[in-house]
């Protein structure tokens, strides 16, 4: 009867616990693409949707935070990148540009549904930029899209996505007390 009692009230507890990180996403946790990373500081546009199984929703909002003094509580360093989203429906792209998110419409192709092991994308190293337009493969999509005239002048680098990143904050003070690499970190791993 103890152990029944016990293993219910850690059931409950453990629920009431996930029930109390969810309404403070966004408070306590944020989360975004990384645009910038080094000297104890991690740079990214924010993400501000909580349902991780649903599509980002990238906000014009830059967050900066200092990484904390503990070495133990930061992840993988990422992937730093100017190429935040592609939207194929909408056939636009959001890129980080002079400290601002643009939106900017494209003229893109995609084939859906390929698997990270098809020939198509196996042992390329994306984006690919080829002439005026930019190849990437994201969300089991292969895109191309033309490269927008405003950005004609940028380097294979500027078309990144950058690694996806969140952090851990009791405080607004803009100071993390546990940084992650979402991209980089296997969270189901054993």
């Amino acid at each position: 009867m103890r152990i029944r009692n016990l293993v219910l009230s850690t059931i409950l507890v453990s629920s009431l616990g996930l029930v109390g990180c969810s309404q403070d996403y966004g408070k306590t946790v944020e989360q975004g693409r990384a645009v910038a990373f080094g000297n104890g500081e991690v740079t990214f546009i924010k993400d501000v949707n909580v349902n991780p199984k649903a599509h980002a929703n990238y906000v014009n909002e830059v967050r900066k935070f200092k990484l904390p003094a503990d070495p133990k509580e930061i992840g993988p360093e990422p992937v730093i990148g100017n190429l935040i989203d592609v939207d194929i429906a909408k056939k636009e792209i959001k890129v980080f540009k002079d400290g601002a998110l643009k939106t900017v419409p494209v003229d893109l192709k995609a084939e859906v549904n390929v698997e990270s092991h098809s020939d198509k994308v196996k042992g390329k190293n994306f984006p690919v930029l080829e002439g005026d337009s930019v190849t990437v493969y994201a969300k089991k999509a292969l895109i191309s899209f033309k490269v927008p005239s405003e950005f004609s002048a940028e380097t294979r680098d500027f078309w990144v996505f950058g690694d996806v990143v969140r952090v851990f904050s009791k405080k607004h003070d803009g100071v993390a007390n546990r940084f992650m690499n979402v991209t980089k970190t296997n969270i189901f791993k054993k």
